[in-house]
């Protein structure tokens, strides 16, 4: 294990648009557009001046790690290793300067689209916008070595001899110098969200907000303080760092030259920065946030033009905090979803990072129980020509009442089976559609014989009667005739084959003539019935019957044989 004076660990932040790197006996300053509204950092040397996207290097020279390449501009992101330094330009590519005893100083030709630097002791890293790394200088203990296939990384990280890589999906890969278990990342370590690498041991963050450590302990730079929380950002070199969302900072570990000494009263720091054997802090502009957040709700799926839905609604607040605390994301209701039916209320609540509590109310009214129709027509026979008006009879359990309901004319024009279509739709756009099943019939009228009339056995029995609609009026001749020609109008005696009925447009009536056995018994009553069927199905029906006579024999006197 190395001493905190043998390399040095780079370390680098990001505050709108100023970049600094430390590390034992070197301070960079990365200027940009905006960088003189930001709040100072060190002291640029006499007679050094910078514009936007240089940087200024000061601090040992001894490898010429602070002597700045000539014309160096665009510069976006710098790191610092023991005794070298990188910049990352706005074009990708990468230059670097100082100590090359191990190659630490030559980029691998070609490497371009880089996204991200680091610079360990004697190595530096390089994230590409692919999610690959690229890693050159001192490769004793495998710190340079990536592993085959590693991909989908998000962040880097280089420690004294050590290399930590975090991938997209919360997992981290290390490797390098194992002396200690810099690189042994514990099992079932996940959603981690920011990595730092320190001399010998490594720091990792999660999503939750808490830290995990592994590696060295020799100076309790990997015991995690006890209920540590609400942590935004780490930083590592012989001592750990962690800034919390609340602007204050907790450090542990070595203390030999007061780095893990958190100033008393230190504040609205916004980023955090750690050489080996010392700490940086930014210290934001303290600010008052006393509004409370405020949502946009919006609703989906929007209600129709009469103010109703026919599913459960989900409002997204969309909060927002105008007074630049920012709003916390687990103290704040994304969305609501309606239950049930009915007129509601939906609610939600937001809490800023200052502790200012928002609330919204957003009403909507949900029906999703479609109408109910009961027509007044209950299906059945309904008389050819008669006048047949129905009534949907609609109503509404789901709340939004009826807008519209109907149903279709009832059709008594043609007799046979009909269909009538009854629909409703609620103000909410529920529809419901029954159907009716009925048929137009006819009436058997001035049936001839009447019931029961005598006849004799083995007789012709003609069978006279009219076809009527509603009110017994006759059909139209051109309807009689239709039935006629078809052979939809029948009349049958018991027990014998039917007889097609024809139509006299004269006297507007059906004869049928049916032949009566001879066999039968006096006083057998024999039924006829009389049949019209459009189809399948019957439109017209009646019986009636005749009555078999007795036979009367005239016998002679005895007498009157002899006269």
């Amino acid at each position: 294990m190395r001493s905190s004076s043998e390399v040095g660990a780079p370390a680098l932040v990001r505050l709108r648009g100023v970049a600094v790197a430390a590390v034992v006996g070197v301070v960079f300053a990365m200027t940009a557009a905006s960088a003189a509204s930001a709040a100072p950092v060190g002291t640029i040397p006499p007679g050094a001046s910078a514009t936007s996207g240089t940087v200024v290097a000061w601090g040992d020279n001894a490898f010429g790690q602070t002597a700045v390449p000539a014309g160096l501009a665009d510069v976006v992101a710098i790191a610092a290793g023991r005794f070298h330094s990188l910049a990352l330009r706005s074009d990708g590519t990468v230059t670097a300067w100082g100590n090359n005893s191990v190659g630490q100083t030559v980029v691998p030709a070609g490497l371009a689209d880089v996204v991200a630097i680091a610079a360990g002791g004697y190595h530096s890293l390089a994230l590409r916008s692919d999610g690959t790394v690229t890693a050159w200088g001192y490769d004793i203990w495998g710190q340079t070595a990536v592993p085959a296939g590693l991909a989908d990384v998000v962040a880097i990280a280089a420690g004294g001899d050590h290399s930590l890589a975090l991938h997209s999906d919360g997992t981290v890969t290390a490797w390098g110098d194992n002396s200690v278990g810099q690189t042994v990342v514990p099992a079932g370590l996940a959603d981690v969200v920011a990595i730092a690498a320190g001399l010998d041991h490594s720091l990792a963050l999660h999503s939750d907000g808490t830290v995990t450590a592994w590696g060295s302990n020799g100076s309790g730079q990997t015991a995690v303080p006890a209920g540590l929380a609400d942590v935004v950002a780490i930083a590592a070199g012989d001592h750990s760092l962690a800034l919390h969302s609340d602007g204050t900072v907790t450090a542990w570990g070595s203390n030999f030259f007061g780095q893990s000494a958190v100033p008393a009263g230190l504040a609205n720091v916004v980023a955090i920065t750690a050489g080996y054997v010392l700490s940086m802090a930014i210290v934001g502009v303290a600010s008052v946030d006393e509004v409370a957040p405020v949502p946009s709700a919006a609703q989906a799926p929007a209600a129709n033009a009469a103010g109703w839905n026919n599913t459960d609604v989900t409002v997204s607040w969309n909060w927002s905090d105008g007074d630049g605390s920012g709003i916390d994301p687990a103290a704040c209701q994304a969305t609501t979803t309606s239950v049930g039916e009915g007129a509601q209320i939906l609610s939600g609540s937001c809490t800023d990072r200052a502790g200012n509590t928002g609330t919204a109310t957003h009403p909507v009214k949900i029906d999703k129980t479609a109408p109910t129709l009961r027509p007044t027509l209950k299906g059945g026979l309904i008389w050819y020509g008669s006048k047949v008006t129905v009534k949907a009879n609609a109503t509404d359990r789901g709340g939004s009442g009826i807008a519209s309901s109907s149903c279709q004319p009832v059709n008594t024009s043609t007799p046979g089976p009909r269909t009538l279509t009854c629909t409703a739709t609620d103000r909410a756009g529920n529809t419901t559609t029954v159907t009716v099943d009925y048929v137009v019939g006819l009436t058997v009228t001035k049936l001839s014989p009447p019931a029961k009339t005598k006849t004799k056995a083995g007789s012709a029995v003609p069978v006279t009667f009219t076809l009527s609609g509603s009110g017994g009026k006759p059909i139209p001749a051109t309807l009689a005739q239709q039935l006629s020609t078809t052979c939809a109008v029948k009349v049958t005696l018991r027990g014998n084959t039917a007889t097609c009925a024809t139509y006299n447009p004269t006297k507007r009536t059906f004869t049928a003539t049916v032949k009566i056995p001879k066999n039968l018994t006096p006083r057998s009553v024999i039924p006829i019935s009389i049949t019209a069927i459009a189809g399948t199905t019957t439109i017209a029906s009646a019986t009636t019957s005749v009555t078999i006579a007795r036979e009367t024999h005239r016998t002679e006197h005895p007498e009157q044989s002899h006269r």
